[in-house]
């Protein structure tokens, strides 16, 4: 039993995701730029051509979004993006000629917070100001990148989940350090609880750490592939992914407080479960590294720590996995048979080192696991700058 196989049941939980949604834009039928510009631009023939653009790829993305096809969301995003960018600096340019026809009102439904109808999506947000409609056609690239990646992750493709939520979370690097950031110095009037999260730095510098975790759940998954498992990396890795899913809440507290309290109760539960689930991870596979080395009590020790963070927690600021998992009416409640496979091969793994370590080995058993023996987290997944920047 010491050199039992990693059970199916983990490489599943390890990889358990939010299923993550677009946002939409709503009333995409009422704005149209050629009306709006019309006196200022359609005179002109490449200007006319631009709004025309513009008209027909706002159409697109907002159908490709309200139908859930995160690969065309993404498509269309990226063709709409250089079209929104080019009016946006020609008004910059020339301020005194963008004189409106018809006042532009950007009307959309952001994919990450929960205060909208039913819990699970954002309300409708509005703003006149072009750096919105372009700041939510980014973010929406950067959802459809997250959408696509729990698509291949399903799909048993971690490679491809991997480049997708990297992506994902190169664009919201690119908004919190790059785009937002230009946005304030242009003289932004929007406080930023009226708009998305998507809008907000703090809002997309949390969510590019958790989309790092996600990618490096991922890379977690296609380790754990091959025949031999490198217990001592394995544990690194899940302890970063849990360093990275703290950081979201952290940052999401201390720099976005407003749509912290926003978001779904049913991500909120999620982002519990993994930070439990991937400490629990990151003990598992260090236990099974000092068992390899000869450190059987130490192993031991461990494994029992591992095995106590898969129970339901006592309260919410208690260790433990959230009580919702042994709920049917919980999003979690799926994972439910995976955790229970889990936790007995836990106890069955438990029981057979307690056996060789009472009748073989003969090895002390710490009462707790020293904080020199627990795995330092690493986070292997770097951040680049987002190539349609």
């Amino acid at each position: 039993m010491s050199d039992a196989p990693v059970p199916p049941s983990l490489v599943r939980l390890a990889t358990s995701l939010n299923q993550y949604t677009c946002g939409s834009i709503d009333s995409a039928n009422k704005l149209t730029f050629s009306k709006s510009f019309s006196s200022a631009g359609m005179h002109h023939p490449s200007t006319a051509s631009l709004l025309r653009a513009l008209d027909a790829g706002r159409v697109d993305l907002a159908t490709s979004l309200t139908s859930g096809d995160a690969r065309g969301s993404k498509a269309n995003a990226l063709r709409y993006l250089p079209l929104i960018r080019r009016l946006l600096m020609s008004c910059e340019v020339q301020p005194d000629t963008a004189v409106l026809d018809e006042r532009l009102s950007f009307m959309w439904r952001g994919a990450l917070e929960g205060d909208g109808p039913g819990g699970e999506r954002g309300k409708v947000r509005s703003s006149q100001a072009l750096m919105y409609e372009v700041t939510m056609a980014v973010a929406s690239a950067a959802v459809a990148s997250a959408a696509l990646g729990c698509e291949a992750s399903q799909r048993g493709d971690f490679v491809e989940a991997t480049k997708s939520f990297k992506e994902a979370a190169d664009i919201m690097n690119h908004l919190h350090s790059e785009h937002l950031p230009q946005w304030v110095s242009l003289g932004s009037t929007s406080a930023s609880s009226d708009l998305p999260i998507e809008c907000t730095a703090g809002g997309c510098k949390a969510y590019e750490s958790i989309f790092r975790a996600h990618a490096q759940q991922m890379a977690v998954a296609k380790a754990l592939e091959g025949a031999t498992v490198n217990y001592s990396l394995s544990a690194k890795l899940c302890a970063g992914v849990k360093e990275q899913v703290e950081d979201f809440v952290r940052v999401l507290r201390s720099e976005g407080a407003v749509h912290y309290c926003r978001l779904p109760a049913s991500y909120l539960k999620y982002v519990a479960f993994q930070t439990a689930l991937q400490d629990s991870l990151s003990l598992y596979f260090v236990s099974r590294a000092s068992w390899s080395k000869g450190q059987y009590g130490l192993a031991l020790a461990q494994l029992y720590s591992a095995r106590s963070l898969l129970s339901v927690r006592a309260s919410v600021t208690s260790p433990g996995i959230p009580e919702d998992v042994e709920s049917s009416r919980s999003a979690l409640n799926v994972l439910l048979p995976d955790l229970n496979s889990l936790r007995s091969h836990c106890d069955a793994l438990a029981a057979s080192w307690k056996r060789d370590v009472d009748t073989v080995y003969f090895d002390k058993i710490p009462e707790t696991v020293p904080a020199s023996s627990r795995p330092k987290g690493v986070k292997m997944v770097k951040v680049d700058r987002w190539a349609h920047a």
